[in-house]
């Protein structure tokens, strides 16, 4: 899954998903320091607890 970071405020980072557009709101400590709006990242998802 890729996330566009669209915001970056009060430690809070603003994520949009490409799939469906929709936002998530995340706090600033799980990103890198350098990360700035306007980055895609991208994050696998795991859908099982099994590893």
């Amino acid at each position: 899954m890729k996330l566009k970071i669209v915001k970056i405020e009060n430690r809070i980072v603003t994520c949009e998903k490409d799939k469906d557009g929709s936002f998530l709101a995340i706090a600033r400590r799980w990103f890198a320091e350098d990360i700035q709006e306007g980055d895609t990242i991208e994050i696998e998802k795991k859908t099982s607890l099994d590893n």
